[in-house]
């Protein structure tokens, strides 16, 4: 036997193995659960072997199953903790694209290690306070007041760094288009990627904060205001109205997973991190690539060219908001496939998934001023109809939608393109048009006096938490 080598029979480190022997036992409680008890380095990182039962994680380090993996697939990762809850997912979506899979549920781990410590140091100040300083920092943050906390120091420092890659001529193609398309954009996202997204575990957390049950018109419209400043010409420029919002939601999420994986409410072993990296990344494909899909099939005039720009400036926005970039996507293509295989990581639509989906859809009509319970009504089925569409049969099944027995999607879409041509024969019907498409906008963001506060959620409930 070669020096080195495991002594226990069948271990796959093997007598061949000339690793240096382990100085000091196995873990305890390695026993009957683990297939190989040795002291080899191998057998040390066994993970107690096998899958544990009921709702923690799922080590994907059990000796038999990852040596047989290791051969068939060299270039898989054996010492991920698969939550509980993804993990049926994690086995189907390995099919499509094992690295970028395997990097996906990693992430379900992580959260912001950047902005998290700033949340945290943020946590013990009172509100009126936070909302001072952060004002104070994001408006100059080139001459920070001395009582700015060094976890704050170094989260300005990092996310006022421009990656090279980002062109701003890119980005304004992107506006045009955007100010061009924004009332198609604004319903692709509140019947298509908003709903979308609340498939996924990050609805739990909404939920558990209250945040669409209680403030579902507010909700919609803050993802239209972040949307609007993305895309509004130097929006996502140091210092610019859109680059100052994402930094806010960024800490808004990092507060909430503050709040969230201290309760009771939130099982980290079965679901991961609350507003994980890998969640948020999910979200970010939802209304970049994905987005562009539900645009078009509403009869969007978006080239090719310019659904690229679109995405380009959600990269960066993406980056803004924290998500790391081993996932960020760099073009449409990406973004869609990220998509869809991250969809396939998240475990099905549940009962916090249900109810998400549905009060953004009945929340739609008061973002535009329906007030009226038959036109609400009326308007709610109609964006159920919308949606169905969009999202597709089995995942509104899924969300227990009302079924129909009609397709809307098929007229809006020659409608909306009917309106297009027309505007193009006769400019001064379609300068109208665009002013009205422009107030509509403008109306559909209007957060009152919230719009500009930098205040922090202080309670997991929503209901408790002090005005942010």
């Amino acid at each position: 036997m070669a020096p080195g080598g495991c002594l226990s029979p069948g271990c796959p480190a093997g007598p061949g193995d000339r690793r240096k022997p382990a100085s000091r036992p196995a873990l305890p409680g390695s026993g009957p659960s683990c297939v190989f008890h040795c002291t080899c380095l191998h057998c040390r990182g066994c993970n107690r072997g096998t899958r544990e039962s009921g709702g923690g994680s799922l080590p994907v380090t059990s000796h038999t199953a990852d040596e047989a993996a290791r051969r068939s697939d060299p270039g898989r990762e054996t010492s991920i903790a698969v939550p509980s809850a993804y993990a049926d997912g994690y086995a189907r979506a390995r099919a499509r694209d094992p690295a970028f899979v395997d990097a996906y549920i990693r992430h379900t781990h992580i959260g912001d290690p950047l902005a998290d410590p700033v949340a945290a140091e943020l946590a013990s100040l009172p509100s009126k306070q936070v909302h001072a300083l952060l004002a104070r920092v994001l408006q100059d943050p080139y001459d920070l007041p001395e009582e700015t906390p060094e976890s704050l120091r170094h989260f300005i420092d990092e996310v006022s760094k421009v990656p090279d890659w980002f062109d701003e001529d890119i980005a304004l193609v992107a506006s045009r288009a955007f100010l061009r398309n924004s009332d198609l954009v604004l319903a692709g996202l509140v019947g298509g990627s908003i709903v979308e997204g609340f498939a996924t575990l990050i609805s739990k957390s909404f939920r558990i904060r209250g945040r669409v049950l209680g403030s579902g018109v507010r909700r919609l419209k803050q993802n239209g205001l972040q949307l609007i400043e993305q895309y509004l010409p130097g929006g996502m420029s140091p210092l610019g109205d859109g680059w100052k919002l994402t930094l806010r939601v960024r800490l808004v999420h990092a507060q909430s997973r503050l709040l969230i994986k201290g309760s009771d409410e939130w099982n980290r072993e079965r679901y991961g991190l609350p507003i994980s990296a890998a969640t948020m990344m999910l979200a970010g494909s939802a209304f970049s690539g994905r987005l562009m899909e539900h645009v078009a099939t509403l009869g969007g005039d978006f080239s090719d060219e310019e659904r690229e720009a679109y995405v380009h400036v959600w990269r960066y926005t993406g980056l803004l908001m924290g998500i790391p970039g081993e996932l960020i996507f760099d073009d449409q293509a990406a973004a869609i496939k990220a998509f869809q295989i991250g969809r396939l990581c998240e475990p099905p639509p549940d009962e916090d998934a249900i109810i998400m989906a549905n009060s953004i859809v009945n929340s739609a009509p008061l973002v535009i001023g329906v007030t009226d319970p038959a036109a609400r009504r009326k308007l709610a089925t109609f964006v159920y109809r919308v949606s169905r569409d969009l999202i597709g049969k089995e995942l509104s099944d899924s969300f227990l939608f009302p079924r129909s027995k009609r397709r809307v999607v098929p007229f809006l879409r020659f409608q909306n393109r009917t309106k297009r041509l027309a505007g193009r024969a006769i400019p001064s019907w379609r300068r109208k048009t665009d002013l009205e498409r422009f107030n509509a906008l403008i109306d559909f963001v209007n957060l009152g006096r919230l719009e500009h506060s930098y205040s922090l959620p202080t309670a997991l409930h929503d209901e408790l938490s002090e005005e942010w």
